[in-house]
């Protein structure tokens, strides 16, 4: 494992709440970047209050909040008033990225805008996300997952069978979808201003991701009879596959030319190879049902332990079995790429998912810390910029940090 990322040396100032924003940059801090988070004393990220009572707990880890915030260090500042202000003015100063999750409108009142901050440090990447997007007359809508990113953003629609009730989102779904973007836009920002010297300003939103996380959809809506549900006929060798046990293959043969003829064999289904119903593309979604059917029943006469799982795993051609998130949880692939990874916080052994990206070779954080304590690195971060131990007693005094 390498000791440094490829993020090392660049620090961002977070202020930023629940998991879009923050799940973008802890795949910064995964890779080296140091991220501190700006949170209101007392209170806090309210994400991390999610633990109580609501089976997001291992023991007395918060799993959502050490997801999205490990590596990261926390500055307990009263923004509302001038002090707390200017503490992070001064943070700004040494900072690479600022990043935020306030809608316009709360940034605007706190006076830390674009302007603001770059009237402190010229060379700062602006970075923000919010539910709909920064301009139009929504631009200070509030938006979470399940509203801006699913619902708006078509993602309930296209999800859900017609005439069944509305497909619920995944936790955190479209928030860890929408971190990926604005992560790719602060590296990208970071890339421009190291060959040009010009920071820049960037930003994403949940419905924006939901754009393109649909972007096939959208495009071709164009098509005059495009339909989202209930197209002419399925896709017989692009369907899944039931085994007598109940183990679901799915087929995925976008070309099927080189696979047919061997998946005919496989199956002992060598009469249709050459079969005029099935012949080709074309006449296969002609005959769609028909060939759905005597796949389903050659596939559901036998298991797939002692029968399947030899003859497909032989089979070089893409398919795949349907796995639960508790299979993926120990599939070894996944474990042997480091998309997860083992670790212990508070005396609890955790299981995490590293970013989606590996970096010479490794996937998970190169330094693992957990989520940080509340507040628990004012004093060193405070006292790196400027203030005596009175000051800093002072303003725990009266509140102002924590």
């Amino acid at each position: 494992m390498p000791s440094t990322g490829i993020f090392s040396g660049v620090r961002i100032v977070e202020l930023a709440q629940y998991v879009f924003v923050p799940g973008a940059s802890v795949l910064l801090a995964d890779q080296g970047a140091e991220v501190i988070k700006i949170e209101t004393p007392g209170v806090g990220d309210p994400y991390r209050t999610l633990k109580v009572g609501d089976g997001r707990e291992v023991g007395t880890t918060n799993l959502a909040m050490e997801q999205n915030n490990r590596g990261k260090k926390s500055l307990g500042l009263d923004l509302k008033s001038e002090e707390g202000r200017e503490a992070l003015l001064k943070l700004i100063e040494t900072a690479d990225i600022f990043i935020t999750s306030l809608r316009p409108k709360a940034i605007k009142g706190l006076r830390l805008d674009v302007e603001d901050l770059r009237a402190r440090n010229p060379k700062l990447i602006y970075a923000r996300g919010n539910g709909v997007g920064f301009r139009g007359a929504e631009a200070n809508k509030p938006g979470f997952d399940a509203s801006a990113f699913w619902a708006r953003g078509g993602m309930a629609d296209a999800f859900t069978v017609p005439g069944n009730p509305i497909t619920r989102p995944r936790p955190a779904f479209g928030d860890h979808s929408g971190a990926i973007s604005l992560a790719f836009a602060m590296a990208g920002a970071l890339f421009k201003r190291a060959m040009t010297g010009e920071p820049s300003v960037v930003e994403t939103s949940l419905l924006q991701t939901a754009a393109w996380m649909l972007s096939s959809d959208l495009t071709y809506s164009q098509v005059e009879g495009y339909k989202v549900h209930g197209a002419s006929a399925p896709f017989p060798l692009m369907s899944a596959y039931t085994t007598k046990d109940g183990v679901r293959i799915q087929l995925m043969l976008l070309d099927p030319r080189p696979h047919w003829p061997t998946l005919c064999r496989m199956l002992k289904l060598d009469e249709l190879i050459d079969d005029p119903r099935f012949a080709d593309n074309t006449v296969r979604m002609a005959n769609a049902h028909e060939l759905i059917a005597i796949l389903s029943g050659k596939i559901g006469e036998h298991n797939w332990e002692g029968h399947w799982k030899d003859l497909f795993e032989a089979w070089d051609a893409p398919w795949e079995l349907i796995r639960s998130v508790f299979d993926m949880a120990v599939d070894p692939q996944v474990i042997e790429n480091e998309m997860i990874f083992d670790t212990e916080v508070q005396g609890n052994a955790l299981r995490l998912v590293s970013g989606p990206a590996t970096f010479d070779g490794h996937a998970a954080p190169v330094n693992f810390k957990p989520a940080p304590d509340m507040g628990e690195h004012t004093e060193a971060l405070l006292s790196e910029v400027g203030y005596s131990s009175e000051q800093l007693a002072d303003l725990r005094a009266r509140k102002i940090a924590q």
